[in-house]
């Protein structure tokens, strides 16, 4: 990959931008999440359409992941993070301006692209700029995630709860935002050096040979923490609600940024050790939480659920952390938006299955009735990502076996 000449290198602020899209990509994904009961409530529709609100975004986001990682290979990673702020800022204004739920549904399709695109093409172009410290960009990566989301979701619960323009305020704040950094995009030097050089090819769901097996074991442990965020960001704070017998939205905006939050410290401590370690640790720990969140929530007690969820928080910060972190280190330069665009397209997939489900058995049979059934699927997610880096784990140890001997046999024969 030919590197840009000394004059036209990104400036130095690029990277602390890069990851302010980031956060604000989450921030905006997170902002609705304390509102929809306070939507549900307005105009009396079931807790299945909140999953189907929510499951628009990820389905439209999926989108934006297949064809932005191309886009900016192709024609730079500047130009698609300006069209995917500008989208965001749309999706905002119907946001405001909504009269019913298909107005979410739009706001959300709309933000879906913005959010998909910033995901691939900001986390690109953050290795581009510093290319030498992949795995501090992993990490930074997953810390300005889930501080967004703690941080949108938070100070929107508490408007929401003291009543003071919740449905107008969030947004407004958040387009602030988003101007002040297209502001600073359009003046951002592009990042990507080889743009331009090759033709338009949009990816297909492939990774390289070389690193197949961290990809899967990566995406697995990946999958299953978006699996438990997806749930996290619809319905788990009005059912957590429930469960502690709360009323008001602002408990559910505690448990995202509870979830959030500890998870960025988890990432935080996490990033001092092996990323396959942490990617490990937080997979076993999901599933042990998870498990131990049926029971926390069966208690009816705030403070336990609380604590329950987390540390689920916290444990799905180290698996999706490592998972990511991972992989970004083995990714060859050339491949960077390709496997960039694999890796989140499998994880998004991951974020709507289960949050679809979720929202069917709520709306049949009520939210703290299907809960139960959903920490055990999740949790044995959890254990299936644990297994196949065993499996795995062993095929890459026979086969650095089987190739050492033919290694040693080739340079025998240099000798002779």
């Amino acid at each position: 990959m030919p590197s840009p000449s000394p004059g036209r290198r990104p400036q130095p602020w690029s990277y602390a931008v890069l990851l302010g899209l980031l956060m604000l990509g989450q921030a905006t994904s997170a902002i609705p999440s304390p509102l929809y009961s306070l939507y549900a409530e307005k105009w009396n529709y079931p807790p299945f359409l909140t999953t189907v609100i929510f499951a628009a975004y990820g389905a439209v986001a999926v989108i934006a992941i297949l064809f932005s990682g191309a886009l900016s290979d192709r024609y730079g990673r500047r130009p698609v993070l300006l069209a995917a702020v500008l989208l965001l800022l749309a999706g905002l204004a119907v946001f405001v301006l909504a009269t019913g739920p298909a107005h979410l549904v739009v706001a959300r399709m709309l933000n879906g692209l913005g959010i998909g695109a910033i995901v691939v093409v900001a986390g690109a172009a953050l290795l581009d700029v510093d290319p030498q410290r992949a795995a501090r960009s992993g990490t930074l990566t997953a810390i300005a995630f889930n501080v967004g989301i703690a941080v949108a979701a938070l100070g929107t619960a508490t408007l929401a709860q003291t009543n003071f323009h919740p449905l107008l305020l969030p947004y407004l704040a958040d387009a602030l935002i988003a101007l002040v950094l297209l502001a600073l995009l359009a003046v951002m030097r592009e990042p990507h050096p080889g743009a331009g050089a090759a033709p338009l090819r949009i990816p297909r769901p492939r990774v390289p040979k070389e690193i197949r097996s961290r990809f899967v074991f990566s995406v697995i442990g990946a999958g299953a923490a978006w699996a438990v965020l997806g749930v996290c960001f619809s319905l788990e704070p009005s059912i957590a609600a429930q469960a502690a017998n709360i009323e008001g939205p602002f408990f559910g905006g505690i448990i995202i940024a509870a979830v959030t939050l500890s998870a960025a410290c988890a990432q935080v401590a996490g990033g001092r050790y092996p990323a396959r370690t942490v990617a490990l640790t937080g997979d076993t720990a999901l599933a042990v939480f998870m498990l131990a969140g049926i029971g926390a929530f069966a208690t009816g007690n705030a403070v336990v659920i609380t604590i329950a969820v987390a540390l689920q928080g916290g444990a799905y910060g180290l698996a999706f952390g490592g998972s990511l972190r991972h992989l970004t280190t083995h990714i060859p330069a050339e491949s960077r938006g390709a496997v960039m665009s694999a890796f989140y397209l499998f994880a998004y997939g991951a974020l709507i299955t289960p949050t679809l489900l979720v929202g069917i058995g709520a709306t049949l049979w009520g939210g703290t009735t299907i809960f139960p059934y959903f920490a055990v699927l999740a949790a044995l997610l959890c254990l299936s990502a644990v297994l196949a880096e065993r499996v795995l784990g062993r095929r890459e140890g026979h086969r650095a076996q089987t190739r050492a001997p033919a290694a040693e046999v080739s340079r025998m024969s240099e000798v002779d």
